[in-house]
């Protein structure tokens, strides 16, 4: 029976935390690990028919990757508010105790085979990092010509 395919798009929303391979005192060897959790968000219509921000917050997803697939996400050195994609199947939710008021609470749980950067976003964002920076005198006047040439 085939498995259904999770795929999750947003932002980090903290440094991935990662446990390397381990080999325990029985001789079993526990695979690296590498969780993140990927906040992705919700847009709501407003009643004028405009779009916003959701008053809950964005939909928190924790993404797990074993093995090598872990080892070499580790390797990328993805941050806090990067923007990524992540694909995988269903797990079982993590169940906590909401710290906001105390009420039982679970976030949905992926086990991915890869997690990789948005590259559309990654690059969206720094296309407007590079817009909002002031550019020196001597870049501008590499990009503008001289007035005095006929």
């Amino acid at each position: 029976m085939p498995q259904t395919m999770l795929t999750v798009r947003g932002n980090l929303g903290a440094n991935p935390d990662y446990l390397p391979e381990k080999t325990m005192e029985d001789g079993v060897i526990l695979p690296a690990k590498l969780q993140a959790v990927v906040y992705e968000n919700r847009r709501v219509r407003t009643a004028d028919g405009g779009w916003t921000d959701d008053p809950r917050g964005p939909v928190k997803t924790t993404v797990q990757l074993f093995g090598n697939a872990a080892d070499t996400v580790r390797r990328i050195d993805m941050r806090q508010g990067d923007p990524v994609i992540a694909g995988g199947n269903l797990a079982d939710p993590a169940a906590f105790t909401s710290s906001r008021d105390g009420q039982p609470d679970a976030r949905n749980v992926i086990n991915a085979q890869w997690l990789v950067y948005d590259s559309i976003l990654y690059q969206r964002r720094k296309e407007r990092e590079r817009a909002a920076v002031p550019q020196s005198e001597d870049e501008i006047s590499a990009v503008q010509p001289d007035g005095d040439e006929s």
